[in-house]
């Protein structure tokens, strides 16, 4: 017998035929999506063979196989724990079937056969494991159904092949242990198989064994064959999407080149995209899980970030349809004028918006990045939405009429709000302190005495809500004896609503003049503190696309240092301090987690400790916080843009804010400050009492007497 250890298999050898064959189309078909990868451009982050291998290793480790996004959601990530982790290991068995027993022989000759019955015993627990996890998933697809899943016929298929190819190999050794005798380990086959043998007689066992396990190749070969046409390719695309995942900071949106004269400015076809994107279509597993934690959806708007990345793949898929599983030769495509190694042309120029997603859904977006921070496959969808934006900016000049001030503004002025940049410095006047500006330190020879630039930003140096957080952080500066100092006039918008609105052109006017102004004060020398998260984000991750590179600290985390150090202290909250009436308690705070801050950067604990130096502050979080944050709703230029179609953002938030009973919404961020003053004020009566302070105002209001003599060391 050629093969022993499958003998009592009827017709053995035709395995080899039926699964390989099955191998051969899968790797066909993939083929052919490679074609459509082939037609993109480079991926933004373009990665080396042999680039970054150990921080991507420990990705792969992290999101492919401990899955650790997934327990986000504990019951969903158990049973995709249970199926993904059970389907891999029972593979070991269907891999020594289709190998001719290799793997068995190898394994069973150390330790006289220990190790294979130890594998047989895991591959029965594993087996009853899927099994049970699958009958788990139908019960979530046919009778709980979660609303963010997506319901189709095909995710049933799929979950049935699993099913049935778990089930097949199971019943097949339970009737193959009746029929011919036990083997060591396989304990649950072996319980099954004993009363099975009592009560059917051997010639039907062994009809039985053959049919169970032929029906488990064909489902195998089934399998694969169906897969790579089926929504459910993740299955083989999730590894190589994680492997090739953003390295780059995740706040950083892909470099544009205005010079180049051939390009195509942003997306608007799939032949835009660049291959990763393509491959981010292909991995969607339509878990919801993005579309569950965007606020626009969230509040009744048409964006849906997984039905856009599904779109993309559409579109994929569609743009395949001119091309053969096999290829022709080039005797043939000569011959008879076919081109069957391109996509179809036209599909792969057809525009994205108002296909994948539409018009509006666009500038939807709040590019808060929970739809990137949700996604257990680590899809990117903002870098694609901003790069719609691109498109429809700078080639269609198709954009919300709102933004033609913003834009004209930040361009003319050098400030979304349109102001004149002699006024940079109002904020200033009410305070009991001068505050010096960088060049006057220059003129005096003292610029080398400088050990931190303040950059105020636009809505701290204009808006008057915001202009009281300005003077807050300079407050707080001052009495710590730090020396600092203000660009004033020569600073201007850092360009982050600019790019985020899809105005690249504008971002890039202004954060070049930026980068000059920083430079020529050898600023990358020195500490930068900024209030703003988008100009903290812009300036650390985005300015080194124009050769600016500079030490950023946003004033949460340099105000939790200066407590740190001694620098600052405070005096305690009095016990009926921060009166508020009805349900909120004096003296509670709620923190909103700016996105930028938070989610982009991941500077949670700074505001924390900064309100937990305060004696007697009482913090109370919101379900959303820290990197599950809740946008306030004015990121992604949002600011700007009337927002009209469904519920608001930022009443959503003020509504969470409101439940728990706190006095006072901490935020740390400018955006935010407006957004959730605007909510508490439209909220009524329900919010009476309730205010929006800046985390460094808590603080400048509870300064106490700190010792003169320390100096705060450079940070």
């Amino acid at each position: 017998m050629i093969f022993p250890v499958f003998a009592e298999v009827p017709g053995y050898p035709l395995v080899f035929v039926v699964f390989w064959g099955a191998a051969a189309v899968f790797a066909l078909a993939m083929a052919r999506h490679l074609r459509v990868f082939a037609a993109t451009r480079p991926a933004f982050e373009q990665p080396r063979p042999f680039g970054a291998i150990g921080a991507r290793f420990a990705g792969l480790v992290e999101y492919a196989l401990v899955q650790r996004k997934m327990f986000k959601d504990p019951r969903a990530g158990l049973m995709h724990a249970g199926i993904f982790w059970g389907f891999v290991l029972l593979t070991i068995g269907t891999a020594n079937v289709v190998t001719g027993g290799i793997i068995e022989s190898i394994l069973s000759a150390p330790f006289d056969g220990l190790i294979w019955a130890a594998i047989s015993a895991m591959q029965n627990v594993v087996a009853v494991i899927v099994l049970v996890s699958i009958a788990w998933a139908f019960e979530r697809r046919l009778i709980s159904r979660p609303r963010r899943l997506t319901y189709n016929r095909d995710a049933l298929l799929i979950l049935s092949m699993i099913g049935g190819v778990v089930g097949t190999e199971l019943l097949a050794e339970v009737f193959e242990f009746a029929r011919f005798g036990d083997q060591p380990g396989a304990f649950v086959s072996t319980a099954l198989a004993g009363p099975l043998r009592s009560a059917v007689g051997p010639a039907s066992l062994e009809l039985g064994f053959g049919l169970l396990w032929w029906a488990h190749i064909v489902l195998v070969a089934v399998f694969l064959v169906y897969l790579p046409f089926s929504k459910h390719l993740h299955i083989a695309t999730s590894f190589p999407n994680i492997w090739y995942r953003k390295l780059r900071p995740r706040g950083e949106l892909p470099a544009m080149d205005l010079e180049r004269e051939d390009a195509t400015f942003g997306l608007k076809s799939l032949q835009d995209l660049g291959w990763k994107d393509m491959l981010d279509g292909f991995t969607c597993t339509e878990c919801g899980r993005c579309q569950e934690a965007c606020p626009a959806w969230n509040t009744g708007k048409p964006l849906n970030p997984k039905s856009f990345i599904m779109g993309i793949r559409d579109m994929s898929v569609e743009a395949e349809h001119g091309l053969n599983l096999i290829p022709n030769s080039p005797i043939v495509r000569e011959t008879y004028g076919l081109d069957d190694a391109a996509p179809d042309p036209a599909r792969m120029a057809s525009p994205i918006v108002d296909d994948a997603i539409p018009y509006d859904a666009v500038w939807d977006c709040v590019t808060c990045g929970a739809c990137v921070e949700a996604c257990p496959v680590l899809i990117e969808h903002v870098d694609k939405i901003v790069g719609l934006r691109r498109n429809l900016v700078l080639e269609e000049s198709r954009f919300p009429t709102e933004l033609t001030g913003a834009f004209r503004a930040m361009e003319g002025q050098g400030n979304p709000w349109g102001q004149p940049a002699s006024a940079r410095l109002d904020w200033t006047k009410p305070l009991p302190f001068d505050v010096p500006t960088v060049a006057s330190m220059a003129a005096d020879g003292r610029l080398d005495e400088l050990d931190v630039l303040y950059w105020v930003g636009c809505a701290a140096a204009f808006d008057p809500r915001n202009q009281k957080v300005a003077r807050a952080v300079a407050t707080c500066l001052h009495a710590a004896g730090v020396r600092f100092a203000v660009l004033g006039q020569e600073e201007s918008c850092t360009g982050d609503p600019a790019r985020r609105m899809g105005n690249d052109y504008v971002f890039q006017i202004l954060a070049s003049g930026n980068v000059a102004t920083l430079d020529r004060y050898r600023m990358g020398e020195r500490t930068i503190v900024t209030a703003c998260p988008h100009c903290f984000n812009t300036i650390g991750n985005e300015y080194g696309q124009l050769g600016g590179s500079y030490r950023i600290v946003h004033h949460s985390t340099y105000l939790a240092e200066l407590l740190a150090s001694g620098r600052l202290a405070t005096i305690p909250v009095d016990a009926d301090a921060g009166s508020a009436s009805g349900d909120h308690a004096p003296g509670t705070v709620t923190v909103h987690d700016s996105c930028y801050l938070a989610r982009y950067n991941g500077v949670i604990a700074a505001p924390r400790d900064v309100l937990g130096a305060v004696d007697g502050l009482e913090i109370r979080e919101m379900d959303k916080s820290g990197k599950n944050t809740f946008c306030c709703g004015a990121g992604g230029g949002r600011m700007w843009m009337e927002e009209t179609r469904g519920t608001r953002i930022n009443a959503e938030r003020t509504r969470q804010v409101l439940e728990t009973g706190a006095a006072t919404v901490a935020t740390s961020c400018p955006f935010c400050m407006v957004m959730m003053g605007d909510g508490l004020a439209a909220a009524g009566e329900g919010a009476a009492g309730v205010v929006a302070l800046d985390v460094s105002e808590l603080l400048a209001a509870r300064i106490a007497a700190a010792p003169a003599d320390r100096r705060l060391p450079v940070l």
